[in-house]
C-alpha cells in the first residue's frame, strides 16, 4: 500500500508482473488494485485471511422531502439492506465490538460482530459519511450516499 504507481506489464493466473513508475500520481492513476501477501508456511495453523461480511445500509424514503399531501408509503424503498462477503487482512480478527475502522478506499465501519471463526466471521456495519461520492470512486451495492 502506498508504494507508488505500478504499470502492470503482464498477467498470468496467480501473477501479475510489473514495473514501478518512478512520478507517476496515485492520484491520477484510474485503476488501482488492492492485494494482500498469501503466507506460504503450511504449519501454520491459522488462515492468513479474515472471513467478513461487509452490511450496507439506504434510506427507508427514496425522496429526500416529502410534500404535502404525499404518502409516504408511495416512496418506501424496497431496496434499504445490502450484505457481502468479503476477506480481509489476518489483522481484522484483532477487532472488538464496536470499534470503528476505515477499509481503504471504502469507508469507515462499525464492528457489530467480531471475528469468532470462518463459519462466525466479522460483521461490518458501513457508516454512512454523507457524501455525494463514494470514497476511492468505489460504489457499494446500495446508493446510500
Amino acid at each position: 500500500m502506498k508504494w507508488g504507481v505500478i504499470k502492470i506489464t503482464k498477467v498470468e493466473p496467480g501473477h501479475l508482473h510489473g514495473e514501478l513508475v518512478m512520478n507517476g500520481s496515485i492520484k491520477s492513476t484510474k485503476r488501482k488494485v488492492t492485494w494482500m501477501a498469501i503466507d506460504d508456511d503450511k504449519s501454520l495453523k491459522q488462515t492468513t485471511f479474515t472471513k467478513s461480511i461487509v452490511t450496507e445500509f439506504d434510506n427507508l424514503i427514496s425522496k429526500e422531502k416529502l410534500e404535502e399531501g404525499e404518502d409516504f408509503k408511495d416512496f418506501v424503498n424496497p431496496n434499504t439492506l445490502a450484505k457481502s462477503e468479503v476477506i480481509g487482512d489476518a489483522g481484522l480478527k484483532n477487532l472488538n465490538k464496536n470499534e470503528v475502522i476505515q477499509l481503504e478506499r471504502r469507508g469507515y465501519f462499525r464492528v457489530d460482530r467480531p471475528y469468532i471463526s470462518d463459519t462466525k466471521p466479522l460483521i461490518l456495519f458501513m457508516i454512512p459519511d454523507g457524501k455525494a461520492k463514494a470514497m476511492g470512486g468505489l460504489s457499494g451495492k446500495l446508493a446510500h450516499r
